[in-house]
């Protein structure tokens, strides 16, 4: 059963010290009234609720415009300014939904006091789950009438005091992020998995396409690398029609690799090679062991290249 401690402060506000105490459970129902000290006190219970003295907070009703949730707090401050006589940036304002009437209550006190209030309480160890402005009703609990309490509908508890010093909202921050690194986690692994089946299939297709193009081969092991070297084999086959062309072309390829993309027209005349480029692309010179031989043609994008023939100089021949 949860149990929640309600402590009656007096003036000053200490929680060091004797305090009037009403041991509840959740449907308000008493369990335990008395006086002691508040050590003893929190290890039967599972929360903690805090009624303020006398003359510490305000409490009025206001008919307040019907808005959204998220502006009420801010419709709350801008009603209690003019009745309050500190600064509003100092005071902290509570807002209760409105009751069938269209009456809310509207509690305020300073922030400070509230503040020093809430890190006393933090010290207990006990979530803080409410911080009640005094009332009638409350006096007539605090002097043992009645088999339950009042719960008001305006609690005074700060975003602050309730984040910052309850074990239960550490527990539950750990709970969320918990639940959210394991949705992550789930989702990477179905990602992953999608990834691996896609990759499987791609595979799949592609030794398909091997064995289709090339069905002497046994054995498929590596796609990619088996149609690579067989491609290698046959550009390296010396047909008498087709070796010079396959070596200029590959040869030209690996010297200027700047060429992929420029040609535009291609003619094989005369074991020579006649490229004509989109653009002007200036050509690196021929290193000393290359088979190659070089020439401009009739303009910048017209290439001329052909095959070095023993006993010829290596010396590009290069029109400017």
């Amino acid at each position: 059963m949860s149990k929640v401690l309600r402590i009656y402060l007096d003036v000053p506000p200490r929680l060091d010290q004797p305090v009037d105490f009403v041991l509840r459970d959740k449907r308000a129902k008493v369990l335990r009234r008395g006086r002691g000290e508040l050590d003893e006190l929190k290890t039967q219970a599972r929360s903690l609720e805090l009624v303020l003295p006398a003359g510490m907070a305000t409490v009025t009703e206001l008919r307040l415009p019907a808005v959204s949730a998220s502006r009420r707090q801010a419709v709350a401050c801008s009603a209690v300014e003019p009745l309050c006589l500190s600064p509003i940036e100092q005071v902290w304002v509570a807002c209760s939904a409105p009751d069938p009437s269209g009456m809310s209550q509207l509690a305020w006190t300073e922030r400070q006091p509230l503040l020093a209030l809430g890190a006393q309480a933090r010290q207990t160890g006990l979530p803080l789950n409410a911080v009640y402005p005094w009332s009638e009703a409350h006096a007539q609990d605090r002097q043992g009438k009645g088999p339950s309490v009042t719960v008001p509908a305006c609690s005074l508890l700060m975003p602050e005091m309730a984040a910052s010093g309850t074990s239960r909202v550490v527990r539950h921050s750990l709970w969320w992020t918990l639940a959210a690194v394991l949705s992550w986690t789930l989702v990477l692994q179905q990602q992953a998995q999608a990834l691996r089946s896609q990759t499987k299939q791609l595979q799949t297709q592609m030794e398909q396409a091997v064995r289709q193009a090339l069905p002497h081969l046994p054995v498929i092991v590596a796609p990619l690398t088996q149609a690579s070297q067989h491609r290698d084999a046959l550009l390296s086959e010396k047909s008498p029609a087709s070796a010079p062309f396959d070596r200029l072309l590959m040869s030209s390829a690996i010297q200027w690799p700047a060429l992929q993309g420029q040609v535009r027209a291609l003619h094989f005349d005369d074991q020579q090679l006649r490229l004509t480029l989109a653009s002007d692309l200036p050509a690196q010179p021929l290193p000393a062991e290359s088979e190659l031989t070089w020439k401009q043609g009739d303009s910048a994008r017209q290439w001329e290249i052909g095959l070095r023939k023993e006993g010829q100089s290596s010396q590009q021949e290069a029109q400017q």
